[in-house]
């Protein structure tokens, strides 16, 4: 019996784990009740640009040669960081940052 329900505490504990992963939204967030949006915007293959309602938080660019990088930033003294990472072969939207500002956590496809 105590086997069962240390599995069953197991089990829930890791499905409540993966709630806590960023949904991916494209490359524009809204928050639900629409008081914050996030952007990110991919330039030139390398140069990624986070945006917080519409001011640049983070211009930096990516690894030549990993194609990720850990950014910071800041939007009205709240911290943003951005954990970016290309895909192999660098194709079109391959570029993806989890951007995490004001209790909201996203992932971006850039």
């Amino acid at each position: 019996m105590f086997q069962k329900i240390t599995i069953s505490a197991a089990l829930l504990f890791s499905l409540s784990a993966c709630s806590t992963f960023a949904p991916v939204t494209g490359n524009h967030y809204v928050s639900a009740d629409g008081a914050l949006q996030i952007h990110g915007e991919l330039v030139d293959s390398t140069d990624v640009r986070i945006f917080v309602n519409d001011a640049k938080v983070i211009h930096e660019s990516v690894s030549l040669l990993k194609g990720d990088g850990d950014f910071s930033g800041n939007f009205r003294g709240q911290p943003v960081r951005a954990t970016c990472a290309t895909s192999s072969g660098r194709k079109l939207t391959g570029t993806t940052c989890v951007v995490a500002v004001a209790g909201e956590r996203v992932t971006l496809t850039l």
